[in-house]
């Protein structure tokens, strides 16, 4: 099952996060195999807020963006060691699963990633010029080999060279005397030697072959060492005597190299690459805890978001890292200028009031029945979008649907409309920043980037006092998103006009309206940032 999200336009308006909302419950319905989340690019406005609030519906999920991360690729572990555990353990794991890499766990707490390389690694040290000496635990010895202790030393590890007491006695002795440190002996039923192994106090002995009668005449009380005695015979008894020794011991240490699961894709990917290693361990960028690791097989496809786009279908509009998403589909009511899809998608596009009306639409065409709270929600994004029908994008499609839902829910309009729209206020009510960005949209024309907010009140009375704090406002939204002009459409939903608080820009002396004092321009009958404004703008431009 796949995670699909269902998103409006950055800085969100009613539509926009209505029709994401509706639209996700309206997939969820039509398709069990996929999972429709409805998402919202920035804070909702106080329209939004609202409506959901009143409807008992949750806020949209928040999502910054959808570049891929490590989360989508690193693996959970399946197999992990103990330090101490013996690399006999190891092999078998090996044997079983073949996997790239094992994390070492001492409890909760990450050691290490230990790769076939390092296992490699040992075996190859093994048979190297040199003769290898090797650190072994006492407890890993019954682990491996099947046998008991006669004695136990003080020591929990032994250090030393393996030697077989297989020679001639007086060979032995002088092989004996003439090792740089002293071996752990494997060794049958040779009493001489095994008194010589006690008298040069030897770090340990490995008996294979003996009897209860043999075992009982040994006498071990002058000795510090250790005695075990093995079940297996010589040779097996050294083959795994080898592989007792404890998995810490193989680790190559990288000191410094840390991924978290939040990390973008192509930097893991780089990092990998650039480390040599086969794998890097994965921790939560929350708590720092280790949750997984990734290796090379990890990046060889890299996962895309999958995405729905409602009430916009221009990548400048959308979520972050929309490039390295799949656009599954497009519901909108405006202008077609999508990104480039990778395989045909579905595209449900009309020259309508709102977004939602195309929903409502769907809901219809696919015989699936709204919820009161659905329907309302569906309402109140057709309602603000054409500002209760009075828009010229208004059609009659968005007014067929406003009185269905009407009579089937038995909702009065008028008083629907009044209660949705008294969450408009004055200007000098609101925090400019917000109202500036609430439902803010960038366009590129004419090479000219320029962008146009829009806020909804019912009075214009303050206009004069809180002018130039808007100004700044936009002043500021220009510097931040680089651009050349920026406005904002301040529109009266009981007056059926607007306002357009603008930045200094060269041409501003084209526009066709009044300018009522600097850096304002009155607007009468001009509700729809689309189709009245935005042509004006472009002429303006041209």
């Amino acid at each position: 099952m796949s995670t699909i999200f269902v998103t409006g336009h950055r800085n969100p308006d009613m539509d926009s996060i209505a029709a994401a909302i509706s639209y996700s419950a309206l997939k969820n319905e039509l398709d069990s195999g996929n999972h429709y989340i409805p998402v919202a690019l920035g804070p909702l406005n106080t329209q939004s807020h609202a409506m959901l609030e009143s409807l008992g519906l949750p806020d949209p999920l928040f999502v910054k963006d959808v570049y891929s991360r490590v989360s989508a690729v690193y693996r959970k572990p399946t197999l992990t060691v103990a330090p101490d555990d013996p690399v006999y353990e190891l092999v078998n794991m090996y044997n079983q699963n073949n996997p790239s890499v094992v994390p070492i766990m001492d409890g909760s707490v990450f050691k290490g990633l230990l790769s076939i390389d390092e296992i490699n690694r040992y075996f190859l040290r093994e048979n190297m010029d040199s003769r290898p000496v090797y650190d072994i635990l006492l407890k890993n010895i019954p682990r491996v080999i099947k046998g008991f202790f006669l004695k136990k030393c003080s020591q929990d590890m032994v250090h030393g060279p393996i030697m077989v007491g297989a020679m001639d006695y007086k060979v032995f002795c002088h092989r004996l005397a003439g090792c740089p440190e002293k071996p752990i002996l494997v060794v049958g039923n040779r009493q001489d030697h095994i008194r010589a192994a006690f008298k040069e106090q030897l770090p340990g002995i490995i008996l294979t072959g003996m009897d209860e009668d043999s075992l009982q005449s040994i006498d071990t009380s002058e000795y510090d060492g250790f005695v075990y005695v093995s079940h297996e015979d010589t040779a097996e008894t050294i083959r795994l005597l080898r592989l007792s020794v404890a998995v810490a011991g193989l680790l190559v240490r990288h000191s410094g190299i840390r991924v978290t699961d939040d990390m973008l894709f192509e930097s893991a990917k780089g990092m990998l690459l650039d480390s040599g290693v086969r794998g890097l361990p994965v921790f939560s960028h929350e708590d720092g805890s280790f949750v997984g690791f990734i290796t090379r097989r990890c990046f060889l496809t890299q996962p895309r978001q999958k995405i729905i786009m409602v009430d916009h279908n221009e990548a400048m509009q959308s979520v972050q890292g929309i490039e390295d998403a799949e656009i599954v589909e497009i519901v909108d009511h405006h202008r077609l200028d999508a990104p480039k899809t990778r395989t045909p998608i579905s595209i449900m596009a009309s020259p309508v009031g709102s977004t939602c009306t195309i929903v409502y639409d769907q809901y219809r065409r696919y015989d699936v029945a709204m919820d009161g709270s659905m329907a309302r929600l569906v309402l109140a994004g057709i309602t603000s979008d054409t500002v209760m029908l009075k828009s010229p994008t208004t059609t009659m499609l968005d007014r067929h649907a406003v009185d269905d839902i009407c009579s089937r829910f038995g909702i009065d309009y008028e008083a629907f409309c009044k209660d949705l729209f008294s969450h408009g206020s004055s200007l000098s009510s609101l925090d400019e920043v917000k109202a500036v960005s609430s439902d803010f949209k960038i366009y590129d024309e004419c090479g000219v980037r320029f962008g146009i907010g829009q806020v909804e009140v019912t009075t214009f009375s303050d206009i004069g006092e809180v002018k130039e704090r808007y100004i700044r406002a936009l002043e500021q939204m220009k510097r931040t998103e680089k651009l050349e002009w920026t406005m904002l459409l301040v529109t009266n939903v009981m007056s059926e006009e607007s306002l357009l608080i603008t930045t200094e820009y060269r041409k501003c002396y084209k526009l066709l309206y009044e300018q009522k004092e600097d850096g304002v321009y009155s607007l009468p009958g001009v509700l729809s940032r689309k189709k009245q404004l935005l042509p004006e703008i472009t002429r303006v431009l041209g």
